[in-house]
Formats: structure tokens, C-alpha cells, sequence
């Protein structure tokens, strides 16, 4: 895909209340022989009893008729086993292929998500979340539960009348946030704000060591050591034999709420501080060049160097202050 989404609204610094928020991403009014060229890669539904709620990609083959194409599947085959199974489907039962989302480190309870299970996604619920890379699925077209793995699920999008509905749990970029893992209380003595955390809760974690500085790592609370430590579990970081993931005590001053998810589908600018997954964590940058095919030039200030990467490697940069996510703006200089 070699351009960016135009999101209707895109302020440097949003304000929305808490609650769920619906990002739309709007394509040009076209019919359907224009929309699903060939070899464009869509997504087909079915109606058939047993396969409702269920997608799977296939491309553009050829149009056979005003409201009709041919398309060949690319997870399905023909009862060889071999030969791509091809069908005509209704311009109704297609849609273009979904933006991919980024950064998702985990879902939450009654999320609505999109689940990979016999070669294709199937839409369901999050009923119970196992742990943080596990996952329970409730199916209503079926009425089942079923267990999946976090890199078997992607979140749902809905594609109404030309346009991407996307719901999140993300709240505001500029957040009072009153999760129910993490408490803020305001210390007027030391005016200052202490967090405290509690047992379980999401954070990320900052590096002090040489070399890491800027980055923030994804983990969970385990326990608290004393006053101002915790003993915190990273999820994508292991230990050396690679057997367990990771577990060290970190300092109060160092660790900070998870941030909120916010959708990014419209091209980042130049100069704009971003977060960019590297290394098993989030390092904060700015886009030095805005390059061709979604992909950008960061620069990287503690490190003082300049790196590729694509768009879905990057989030829009959040400050936790004073209790308080706030959206980075687009006049940052460096």
C-alpha cells in the first residue's frame, strides 16, 4: 500500500471524554468495478450456514459483471490441496483489505476482535483474557468459546459504507486516567504525583543503562519490594537460556501507566516525536524523512543516529504528566 489514510479529524493535542472512540478512515466514492480492480487483495465474506462472521483474503481475479468478480483465495484450496480455490463472489461480500493496527500489547474483556481459525478471521469477543498473550473468544454466529494465542488475533474493524469503524478502549490523548490497574494520587507536600501500582497492572518500564536510554519496555507488576520498587515481568524481554521471561526490580521514577492505543492511519510528519518498536521495546524518536511506500526516516537523539522503519513500527509519542497522558505535538525541533 503505497499511501496514507486521510482521518477526518487529526488535532495535535485531542481532548475526548472517556469513552470508546471510533476512528474513521474514508476512501473516494467509487463503484465496485473501480474499487476492486484486478489484483487487488480483498477480504470475502460468506453466508453459507456455519462460515457467518468469518473473512478470508483472496485477490482480484477479474470482474464478471456490474456487481460480481472472480477471486482466488489464499488460504483455500481446491480438494487437490494445491491449485488456489477461485469462486465468483457479490461485490457485497467484499471488502477491501483492513488497515493493519499496531502496537497492540494486549486486549481487554468484551474487546471485539478478529480471530485466525481455519484460514480465516472469525469475529468474536474477548470473554476472558488467561493472561496477557492468551486469550478466551466467544463466537455468537456459532456460540462457542474458544482459546487463542494474542498472535491469532488482530482487533475488528468494520467497513460501513466506504468507510473503516474501528472501536477502541483507548481513552484520550490527553488522559485523566482512572484505570482500574492504576491508581495516581496527588502528593502536596512533595508536589509532586506518585503512582502506585497494583498487583498485575500493565506498565512499561524505562532503561537507565548506557545505550538504552529512550526506550520503554512492556511488563507487569508482580510485587512490591518497598516504598519506591517493584519487582515488575517484562513481556518481551527473556532471560539469558531464554526459558523464562524476564524479572528484575524497578524504581517508581521508572515505570509509568501502559499508554492509551491510539490509531495512527494517516502519515506521520517530519519532526514529529514518535515511539518506534525496536529491540523488544518502545524508543522515542522524531521522523526526520518521510519516505515512499509507508516508510520513514527516525532519528534517534540519544543515539544520535537515523534509522528505517515502516509505518506500522511506529506510535504517536504520549508524556505521562502529573497523572496525566498528554499527546506529543508536531512543532517539536531537533
Amino acid at each position: 500500500m503505497g499511501h496514507c489514510f486521510q482521518v477526518q479529524e487529526k488535532p495535535s493535542e485531542m481532548e475526548m471524554e472517556s469513552r470508546d472512540l471510533r476512528i474513521k478512515i474514508t476512501y473516494s466514492s467509487k463503484n465496485s468495478t473501480e474499487k476492486f480492480r484486478k489484483g487487488t487483495v480483498v477480504e470475502v465474506s460468506s453466508d453459507e450456514e456455519g462460515y457467518k462472521g468469518s473473512w478470508f483474503t483472496a485477490t482480484v481475479i477479474g470482474s464478471t459483471g456490474s456487481d460480481s468478480f472472480l477471486v482466488e483465495y489464499h488460504n483455500l484450496t481446491m480438494d487437490d490441496g494445491i491449485q488456489p480455490f477461485r469462486e465468483e463472489a457479490h461485490a457485497r461480500h467484499i471488502r477491501p483489505f483492513p488497515p493493519k493496527v499496531s502496537g497492540i500489547v494486549h486486549f481487554k474483556e468484551l474487546q471485539e476482535v478478529d480471530a485466525w481459525y481455519n484460514d480465516g478471521w472469525w469475529e468474536g469477543v474477548i470473554s476472558k483474557v488467561i493472561n496477557f498473550s492468551e486469550y478466551i473468544v466467544y463466537f455468537s454466529s456459532t456460540n462457542e468459546e474458544l482459546r487463542f494465542e494474542h498472535s491469532k488475533l488482530r482487533p475488528h474493524q468494520h467497513w460501513i459504507n466506504g468507510t473503516w469503524l474501528i472501536a477502541s478502549k483507548g481513552k484520550s490523548c490527553e488522559l485523566a486516567m482512572a484505570c482500574r490497574d492504576v491508581q495516581v494520587n496527588m502528593n502536596d507536600a512533595g508536589n509532586k504525583s506518585k503512582a502506585k501500582f497494583n498487583l498485575g497492572a500493565m506498565v512499561e518500564v524505562r532503561s537507565d543503562e548506557e545505550g538504552f536510554w529512550g526506550s520503554w519496555y512492556t511488563a507487569v507488576i508482580v510485587d512490591l519490594i518497598g516504598n519506591d520498587k517493584f519487582l515488575v515481568e517484562y513481556q518481551t524481554l527473556r532471560t539469558e537460556d531464554e526459558t523464562e521471561l524476564l524479572r528484575e526490580e524497578a524504581d517508581v521514577s521508572d515505570i509509568r501507566p501502559y499508554p492509551p492505543d491510539i490509531e495512527h492511519f494517516y502519515c506521520f510528519a517530519v519532526q514529529e516525536k514518535v515511539d518506534v518498536w525496536y529491540n523488544e521495546g518502545w524508543w522515542v524518536g522524531y521522523i526526520s524523512n518521510v519516505l515512499d511506500d509507508l516508510r520513514y526516516r527516525v532519528y534517534f537523539e540519544t543515539t544520535n543516529e537515523v534509522l528505517e522503519f515502516e509505518h506500522s513500527d511506529l506510535r504517536p509519542h504520549q508524556e505521562w504528566v502529573d497523572g496525566n497522558w498528554v499527546a506529543a505535538s508536531r512543532d517539536w525541533k531537533f
